[in-house]
């Protein structure tokens, strides 16, 4: 029974570094995230002055080029948050997908320590009858019943 517990107590620390892997795995992907969503922010602002550049300088002349070449830098700037929240978005699926697995793998190492602690349990129950029997017997042979003495 030493055994059985063992070999389980092994499979649960295998089941629990599992589970701790997810995590880590996890925890980079949320900080993929809060990156991502930190450079958005800062497109967003460099998207925002870019436009407001471009239509605050109406009094000044500007060649063909300059406006095209700042429109440009405008789509540019589009194609990157576009780029980005793709990203995001695929972060935030992987986030998703790992919160999943992580739940099922904390779920396993509950139902092993559960059935770990009723085998001990057993065990220490089998122990305890065993030395209640051992007890018995020891009692039985110190003080015998007085019928077997006279014979």
């Amino acid at each position: 029974m030493n055994a059985k517990v063992n070999r389980f107590e092994r499979i649960l620390k295998t089941k629990v570094k599992v589970r701790d892997d997810e995590r880590i795995l996890l925890s980079m992907e949320k900080k993929e995230e809060e990156r991502l969503l930190s450079v958005l922010a800062t497109l967003g602002t460099e998207k925002e002055q870019a436009l407001a550049s471009f239509g605050s300088q109406k009094d000044e002349t500007f060649t063909v080029q300059d406006i095209w070449f700042r429109r440009k830098a405008i789509d540019h700037l589009d194609s990157r948050i576009c780029r980005e929240g793709e990203s995001l978005c695929g972060v935030r699926q992987s986030i998703e997908n790992t919160e999943a697995r992580l739940l099922e793998k904390h779920r396993d190492v509950k139902v092993m320590q559960k059935y770990i602690s009723f085998l001990v349990e057993d065990l220490q129950d089998e122990s305890k009858k065993q030395e209640q029997s051992e007890l018995d017997d020891i009692a039985g042979i110190r003080h015998g019943s007085p019928k077997e003495g006279r014979r």
